[in-house]
């Protein structure tokens, strides 16, 4: 039985898997051990000692495409992240593990990020170039760990330093780490990159530091991102394929099988555990959202994973939004296509791997196709905002393995000329390529109106990309450029919460006050929750003379954000315009207990108090 001569960590047999394949029940048995150390004998004049220079190098490659981002703003969400509360004080860590944050999406339980921004803020405060140096830090370091584990995978260091420069370089990147908020999943595969990497220790070396340490980093990833429960799965995976080798690993299949249950059994149990707190501390999760049918998001489905590997492959034109059609029939080309091509890669991948018998190509296939199953379904989704390259980060690890593949054939063709210059000068120039296509497509993350304007050319359809644009427009007061693309965006879209909400919002600063109160009465129809339309709607109604219903709209603004900056202040403004001045007094205590820095405007309305009492009769 052959046994892969340029992998010793890589020990199951590719006939192996085409018994299974071909059988469906049986597979084939396990390598032998005296197989196992001839193999090591045949591979151990290949072994590569790890130069000094390799994790510098490494390091180096993940930050240089990104220095221009220490230039960068806050964008996207980031301002409305970075501004909870929560974030700024200790006394609120705890509540990260057991309970939603007031403001964050509540499909979102991820306490070891906003731990991450905590300290963040607690280092560095509202300075925009030390949080993405940070995100740079993250990235690099998960860099570093790619190519600890590739070197697992490969004897001949020099292919593992090329995938793990590939995964450092790759433009596919870009959101997760130009965007300070991106750096969920690079916290993620940190804590899944070290845990994998313990448990091969421990598989070499049983110690229970080891494996304490791995299903401590498991359980650090857990909470940093959902995408890790793949991680058992991940752990079964190299079991079967003898990464690393163990003389548990001989026998017939069904004592794989076993082991590997058993080996992945700690790390599914970590992963129930999370789930369940994450169950319970996400109480108030909403639904799924309507916009699309369970039969159009699978018929969409081929289209969507197609296109997550073409921006795998060829990683041009990416930006933060796409226009992406959805599939309604069956017999549409937009699914049979991308279906046949899918089914074409597939036969590629079988057939390369029968011809290698490398079980490694199976194994980089399960890189990339893991991590992005979970967002496939895109009705967990909103209309517009399904796909994104974040995603893509920890199967970017697939194609370091495709790479390292691909430099491992080409270093094969002359091993009697280890200095090769060929492979090398490929890996080298495959690399600056990506480099320099990362550089330039980071280069709209700068702000938001560049990296919105950037999201309109690639996307012009897209809906979420027309409304931030607009919405970027009214923040720098081109309050009329705003008000044509959002009345344009509502044609397309009238049920659209936020173009109804923004609509009627730049019209009150423009001064159309019926249009503003027309269109803020259509989002408070399409979603009630949002306070901020309330308190604008009482303004409204408090500039039109009509006090009394301006009181009572405030009042329901309160009800929803009680800590609301202003809110309290305005509605004392309105009670003194009713003549309560007692009452207005009481909501400017309130303002100063929520927001302190208010203090010179609460003091200015407290003298128009004093005022009021000296001429009231």
């Amino acid at each position: 039985m052959h046994i892969c001569s340029t992998c010793a960590n890589c020990r199951w047999n590719g006939s192996t898997l085409q018994g299974t394949l071909k059988s469906g029940i049986r597979m084939a048995t396990a390598a032998s051990s005296e197989q196992i150390h001839a193999a090591d004998a045949a591979t151990t004049t290949q072994e590569r000692p790890s130069p000094p220079w390799e994790l510098p190098l490494i390091f180096v490659a993940a930050i240089v495409p990104y220095l221009r981002s220490l230039r960068f703003d806050f964008v996207y969400d980031d301002q409305f992240q970075l501004a909870l509360p929560a974030i700024h004080s200790w006394s609120a860590v705890p509540g990260y593990f057991f309970k939603s944050i007031p403001g964050v999406s509540t499909r979102y339980y991820r306490p070891m990020v906003f731990l991450w921004f905590r300290l963040n803020d607690f280092l560095w405060g509202p300075h925009a170039w030390s949080w993405h140096l940070t995100s740079l830090a993250l990235h690099a370091a998960a860099s570093v760990l790619v190519l600890l584990t590739l070197s697992r995978y490969f004897k001949d260091r020099r292919c593992a330093l090329a995938g793990a420069l590939v995964f450092a370089v790759h433009p596919a990147h870009v959101e997760t780490v130009a965007w300070i908020s991106g750096c969920t999943d690079s916290l993620m595969c940190i804590g899944l990159f070290s845990s994998l990497l313990l448990w091969m220790k421990n598989r070499e070396k049983p110690a229970a530091k080891w494996r304490i340490g791995s299903l401590l980093c498991c359980a650090l990833a857990l909470l940093s991102k959902e995408i890790a429960i793949v991680l058992p799965v991940l752990i079964a995976i190299h079991v079967l394929a003898a990464i690393p080798a163990s003389d548990q690993q001989e026998g017939t299949i069904r004592n794989r099988l076993r082991l590997a249950f058993w080996e992945a059994a700690p790390y599914a149990a970590i992963t129930a555990a999370y789930l369940a707190v994450r169950s319970w501390a996400l109480t108030a999760i909403s639904g799924t959202p309507d916009w699309i049918s369970t039969g159009h998001s699978l018929l969409t489905l081929p289209l969507l994973l197609l296109s997550y590997g073409r921006h795998l492959i060829w990683p041009v034109g990416l930006s933060i939004f796409y226009d992406f059609p959805i599939v309604h029939r069956p017999r549409s080309y937009l699914f049979w296509l991308p279906t046949v091509a899918l089914l074409a890669v597939a036969g590629g991948i079988y057939m390369w791997f029968r011809h290698a018998n490398d079980a490694r190509i199976v194994i980089a296939a399960l890189w990339i196709l893991l991590p992005i199953a979970p967002v496939l379904y895109i009705r967990v989704f909103q209309l517009d905002d399904f796909i994104h390259d974040r995603y893509l980060y920890l199967a970017v690890m697939g194609v370091s393995v495709l790479t390292a593949l691909l430099g491992e054939s080409l270093w094969k063709r002359e091993p009697a000329k280890p200095k090769s210059f060929f492979p090398a000068a490929v890996t080298g120039l495959l690399v600056t390529c990506l480099g320099f296509a990362t550089g330039i497509q980071a280069e709209p993350w700068r702000s938001n109106l560049s990296l919105y304007t950037h999201a309109v050319l690639v996307a012009p359809k897209n809906t979420v990309a027309r409304h931030n644009l607009a919405t970027e427009y009214a923040k720098e007061g081109r309050n009329e450029e705003a008000s044509i693309m959002l009345r344009a965006l509502l044609n397309d879209r009238p049920d659209m919460w936020q173009a109804n909400y923004n609509y009627g919002c730049v019209n009150f600063q423009i001064g159309n006050l019926d249009v503003a109160e027309e269109y803020l009465r259509r989002a408070i129809r399409l979603d009630a929750s949002e306070p901020n339309q309330y308190l604008y709607l009482g303004i409204i109604y408090f500039r039109k003379g009509r006090a009394g219903e301006a009181a009572a709209e405030v009042r329901q603004a309160i009800a929803r954000r009680p800590d609301g900056n202003a809110y309290h202040f305005t509605l004392g403004m309105i009670e003194l315009q009713l003549g309560d001045i007692t009452s207005a007094g009481e909501e400017m205590e309130k303002e100063l207990k929520y927001h302190p820095e208010n203090a010179n405007r609460v003091a200015q309305a407290q003298g128009m108090f004093q005022h009021s009492i000296k001429i009231a009769p």
